[in-house]
């Protein structure tokens, strides 16, 4: 299908709106002529037209069918994992409490049938003639409220302050601070802190991520000779590291560190004329704009310049060309040094041959079907019989720390997928020097992926149990997979193939037809989704997945793919706008503040200015805040059913009536100021390891991705201790007031001594729980928790005094209760014992396990002076330098991509320059677009 645009005189013809952002095909006919168009004649939108004076154009595409905009997603809200369970346990809770008001109003039911009747309790007599269902009826609404406390309204309020706290640390943190930029880690967001400590997929961009987009000159060979060691000016190598000083050549670059003096006295001295032409090549097989019609070298001649890898060069090149086997040799030692290698070469072509071969390739720019395939089959017809340059080695300057934060990562069991938009062989290249493909490893490219898939897809035939056999032992044992899949391989594998656009006018089907075509697109979909699933279980087996020439839609769709088939937490990185997307799908959405705009930082949830602070805001920051929160949650479930559980165990003995066993201004303020600022100090502050520690064993992160620290498991537990504390709060104060003598020869059993005695238990027990649990003290930590216990005194010495009695005398009725209850020795007693049995079988249980069953943060801490003396920084030693033994692959600096031979032929000038240059180092030439690199 075709969009066609006519303007004045002349008409557009071309592809329809899609979101390919590599790719254009059109033609434009203007004054009976027709002119090729492709991505290198379209000005997508955000970009901007640079060294241009003046310019003609037309809107192709706006709106919501300009490319970027066909990349785009819908924005979800995001929501923690914790959070959804949160979500279920207070569900459960509510039920719970629900079940339980119902048992109790039943109980009291039967209870007044039974004894609260006026014949046989005539002093509860309230001279309402009610009957006991209703009663009942009423009483469960009384339980309702009396133990409200047990749905955590409170909760919500307390996480979201928590998580401001933690972001607060994560915008302070001065080691995720990067300099060069002034550009601090910025958390975005305040909901997702914890989050970032379950994270079990990276997916990352490339260029401008992993990468500085920064290209550094090192060596070359030049007719199988090797520059770039440390010589003198005379061609002797020596040990003196003196840069090479290039002042006499205006135009240098004083970023370029050079040490082989040699090489630029032989250019400048013009003996080596391959040594010119090398150069010659490296400066016109580029992006170069010419300014004449005439493409012929200063000599007359037609030069055919190409650049590329040595695959794809080698194989182009004269059998006789010389200097091959050299050369090979030293891409072998540079690809050694994790330099990125392009191998140059040249032919030179005659009038007639020319001709030929520049009308077929007119014929193929402008044909509507199927262009690039015409194109590649005409440029292969030229690209042959190549002699042979040289080569050269780029650094291409990963970001500082890259390599490291990746290897730290992995042995945090943390899976790193990179997808980008480059071609293979960057994308591969890439994966090498940082660490994340290894030689080890065994390199599967799409093709023997949509193999094995298919081979999968054919044991579907066998039984259940034998095909998930089969899925997951796919690869060998000792086998280390590794994935690199092209865009259009993950297109072909996944099945997601362009629909077509619907005709305007069709025949009507038939009921039989349309039944037919239901049935079979929905078997299509079964079967796309069962295959989706196979590639999902199959790139999760590898070691490392990179995906190459993929778009941002494409990006979007393997992290859902990811979350939706492996139910894992993702984190999509990446500095540009076509990783907006990706970031919006992944579970957390990373930022990076680089080269291309803030597109990216302004969708994401936390942004900052290197891929290296990604290791310390997982391992440090996500990690202790995911064990901040688990600790906090936890022990909120338990003081409030200790709490809240009491009134329980205390209408067994008020015949069900909705009594509460606390005075109702320590209700009211219990979880307001008795037990609130102890828990949230923990969830602000705590940590467990330090975080030198946290990045040197980054095996300790593991537990958060297996929701280990609180899950239902969990939150059972700190249930079943809740239900546990309450008794014996409730039953150790209640068999010390059975048959009591105080030393005033009283007995102090009445209510309000009891409650007040329970009530001290409580705030005593729950106060020193949240101790045991506190993993780093500091002096707010020590306020927080005994300052509440004080507290809690003298305010409750405060409500039980005379003097507000006076003033407010039906609301604070627990006149002198306090004072009474508190000054005889044996309450004392009863309250240790009740903190003691309380919190020892804790201590104890705790102990043993650190003993027998220790996890890896117990023995961390155990050895914690020993690992933070290791840590102390030494001094360092001088190392020489080791080339990895690797086997041979190819050091592809560039992205192998089409060139622009076109545009260098069509002799456009985009700007008058001044005086000429000398005839010598005339920019005229010829170059086909096969195998350019830039």
């Amino acid at each position: 299908t075709k969009l066609v645009t006519v303007f004045a005189l002349g008409l557009i013809e071309c592809e329809e709106p899609n979101n390919r952002l590599d790719k254009f095909t059109g033609t434009l006919y203007w004054n009976n002529q027709s002119y090729p168009l492709d991505v290198n004649s379209i000005l997508l939108r955000g970009c901007t037209v640079r060294n241009t004076e003046s310019t003609h154009g037309i809107v192709i595409f706006a709106g919501a069918d300009t490319k970027i905009m066909r990349n785009g997603g819908k924005t979800n809200f995001k929501r923690t994992k914790i959070d959804q369970l949160m979500n279920y346990i207070v569900y459960l809770i509510f039920l719970f409490l629900i079940l339980l008001s119902i048992g109790l109003a039943i109980g009291h039911t039967f209870w007044e049938s039974d004894i609260g009747s006026v014949t046989q309790s005539w002093y509860l007599d309230d001279g309402k003639d009610y009957q006991p269902s209703y009663r009942g009826f009423i009483t469960f609404w009384g339980y309702i409220i009396v133990m409200n406390t047990l749905v955590p309204i409170s909760l919500y309020v307390s996480v979201e302050v928590i998580r401001m706290g933690q972001s607060y640390f994560i915008n302070w943190d001065l080691q995720m601070y990067y300099a060069e930029k002034d550009t601090p880690a910025k958390a975005r967001t305040t909901t997702l802190t914890e989050q970032l400590g379950q994270i079990e997929y990276i997916f990352s961009d490339k260029t401008g991520t992993l990468t500085q987009n920064i290209m550094a000159f090192k060596k070359c060979s030049i007719s199988g000779t090797t520059y770039g060691e440390l010589c003198n000016a005379v061609g002797d190598k020596t040990d003196k590291v003196e840069l090479v000083d290039f002042s006499w050549n205006s135009y240098a670059d004083g970023s370029l560190k050079f040490y082989d003096h040699y090489l630029p006295q032989l250019i400048r001295s013009r003996k080596d004329p391959v040594a010119g032409e090398f150069f010659k090549l490296l400066a016109l097989c580029h992006t170069v704009m010419v300014e004449e019609n005439n493409v012929r070298s200063p000599e007359g001649k037609i030069k055919l310049y190409c650049k590329g890898a040595d695959t794809v060069i080698y194989e182009r090149l004269d059998p006789n060309s010389p200097n091959s086997e050299s050369t090979d040799e030293a891409l072998k030692d540079f690809a050694d040094e994790t330099l990125r290698t392009l191998c140059l070469s040249y032919k030179d072509i005659n009038e007639a041959e020319f001709e030929e071969w520049n009308r077929k390739y007119k014929a193929a720019s402008v044909a509507t079907n199927n262009r690039d395939e015409a194109r590649s089959s005409v440029y292969e017809e030229i690209e042959t019989n190549l002699l042979l340059l040289g080569a050269t080695a780029i650094e291409d300057k990963l970001q500082d720390g890259v390599s490291d934060a990746i290897e730290t990562l992995k042995r945090g069991d943390i899976k790193i997928w990179v997808l980008t938009g480059d071609k293979k062989e960057t994308a591969e290249n890439i994966g090498y020097s940082c660490n994340l493909l290894t030689n080890e490893m065994t390199i599967y490219d799409g093709e023997r992926i949509n193999d094995m898939l298919n081979t999968m897809q054919s044991n579907r035939t066998k039984s259940t149990a034998e095909v998930n056999l089969s899925t997951n032992n796919i690869f060998l044992p000792d086998e280390k997979p590794a994935m690199v899949i092209t865009g259009s391989w993950l297109n072909e594998i996944l099945k997601e193939k362009k629909r077509r656009k619907k005709k305007w006018f069709r025949r009507p089907k038939t009921e039989h037809e349309k039944k037919m075509q239901m049935e079979k697109n929905l078997e299509d979909e079964a079967t796309k989704e069962r295959r989706q699933k196979d590639f999902v279980d199959l790139a999760c087996q590898c070691t490392a997945v990179v995906c190459c020439r993929v778009t941002p839609k494409q990006k979007a769709m393997v992290v859902s793919l990811v979350k939706k088939y492996k139910k894992a937490i993702t984190l999509a990185i990446g500095d540009g706008a076509n990783d907006v997307n990706m970031i919006k799908t992944a579970h957390i959405g990373v930022g990076i503040s680089g080269q291309e705009g803030m597109q990216a930082v302004m969708s994401s949830d936390y942004a900052f200015g290197q891929f290296r602070f990604l290791k310390r805001l997982l391992l440090v920051h996500g990690r202790w805040s995911y064990i901040r929160m688990c600790k906090f949650l936890t022990y909120f479930f338990y003081k409030n059913f200790a709490f809240t559980l009491v009134h329980f165990w205390y209408s067994f003995f008020n015949g069900y009536s909705a009594q509460t066993a606390f005075e109702n201004w320590f209700i009211t303020l219990y979880n307001v100021l008795y037990s609130s600022l102890p828990v949230l100090v923990v969830g602000v502050l705590d940590q467990d390891v330090t975080d030198k520690l946290s990045l040197r064993f980054p095996t300790i992160y593991i537990p958060g991705q297996k929701d280990a620290y609180f899950n239902f498991k969990k939150f059972f537990v700190s249930l079943f201790h809740g239900i546990i504390v309450s008794m014996i709060i409730f039953f150790i104060p209640y068999g010390a007031f059975l048959q009591t003598m105080g030393q005033d020869g009283e007995a102090p059993t009445d209510y309000q001594s009891f409650a007040v005695t329970t009530a001290s238990s409580l705030i005593i027990i729950v106060n020193f729980q949240i101790a045991l649990d506190t993993s780093y003290w500091t002096f707010v930590n020590a306020f927080s928790v005994f300052g509440s216990i004080v507290l809690y005194f003298a305010i409750m010495f405060d409500l039980h005094s005379a003097g507000i009695h006076i003033i407010f005398p039906s609301v604070f009725t627990f006149t002198g209760a306090a004072p009474n209850a508190l000054r005889q020795p044996y309450l004392w007693l009863t309250i240790i014992l009740t903190v003691a049995v309380s919190l020892l079988p804790v201590i104890a249980v705790r102990f043993l396990i650190q003993v027998i069953n220790p996890s890896e943060t117990d023995k961390i801490q155990m050895n914690r002076k020993k690992y933070e003396i290791e840590l102390l920084p030494k001094p360092s030693r001088p190392r020489s330098f080791q080339r990895n033994e690797s086997i041979r692959r190819s050091g592809y600096a560039f992205s192998h991509q089409q060139g622009y031979a076109d545009l260098i032929s069509s002799g456009r000038s985009i700007r008058k320059k001044g005086p000429r240059s000398e005839p010598g180092v005339s920019s005229r030439t010829f170059e086909p677009p096969g195998v350019n690199a830039s």
